[in-house]
Order: structure tokens, then sequence, then C-alpha cells
């Protein structure tokens, strides 16, 4: 498959290997967020020492910037773009054809799963649709309640 790239496409793609010196796989450009993906041992240094490559990209680009770790593996690809969550189970379920993620995450995190206007939950089931023809459903549970409270008199 050959994927054509626009003016704003090779914009995106120097600027950030010019900064980082890292090639990122792809980017999504959302209406606030451009998010790049990179292959995960080029994570590091993509970011940049105490986030410094992505504050500068932020400033230049005059968005948010997220630096997600790329995979062949959607399970793997998951885990990393949701990486500041905690993901209980995450498991493949064929639909009609389709592979469909549902993703077990706590209630708390649901805000952080989703995001601003469902940003980064589309942003998600775009880059799983594009890469493994695939969709993301987030589930939440409840905290656990600790039983042990009361104790033995």
């Amino acid at each position: 498959m050959e994927v054509e790239l626009t003016g704003d496409d090779l914009n995106f793609f120097s600027n950030f290997e010019k900064i980082t010196h890292v090639m990122p796989s792809d980017y999504l450009a959302t209406e606030n967020t451009l998010i790049f993906l990179v292959r995960m041992e080029s994570l590091g240094k993509a970011i940049g020492k105490g986030g410094s490559n992505v504050e500068k990209l932020k400033r230049l680009f005059r968005k948010k910037v997220v630096v997600v770790g790329d995979s062949e593996d959607p399970e793997i690809f998951l885990k990393s773009f949701f990486g500041n969550i905690k993901i209980y189970n995450l498991e493949m379920r064929d639909v009609m054809g389709e592979k469909n993620y549902m993703m077990i995450i706590d209630e708390k995190d649901r805000g952080i799963a989703i995001g601003r206007d469902g940003e980064r939950i589309k942003a998600a089931k775009t880059l799983l649709k594009k890469k493994f023809n695939a969709t993301v459903h987030v589930r939440t549970r409840r905290p656990q309640i600790d039983m042990d409270m009361g104790g033995a008199i």
C-alpha cells in the first residue's frame, strides 16, 4: 500500500526528525494534538531528557505533542498508547471479521483514556484502524472495596 504525503505531512516529519533525531513511523494530527509514532527503542531519544524535545515541538507546532512507541503487535501498541493508564485486561474479540480490543481500566482513569472531547480515544481508534484494521473499546471497573476494614475484635 502506497501512502501519499502532503506538504504538511513532510513538514511535520521533517521538523520532528530535525529536533529529535528520530524519524517517526507515522503521525496523526487532531484538532489540538499531534501524535507521533516512533520505534520503541527510540522513544526516550524522541521525547528528550525531561521531555525537552516534546516541549520544543509543542512550541514549534503550537499544539500539544505526544510521542508514542510504535509496535507491530496491536496489544503492545495499545499499552504504549495508553501508557499512563493501568490496563487491567485487554482482550481481542473477532466480530464479523473485524478485530475489537476490549480494554478494562479503572473508573478513575476513564476521563484520561477518553481525553478532552473524546480526542484521545478517537485518535487511538484511528491509528488502530489504520495500522491493524481493528478498533478499541474502553470499559471501566469499579475499585475493589477492602473487606478487611472492620478487623477482628
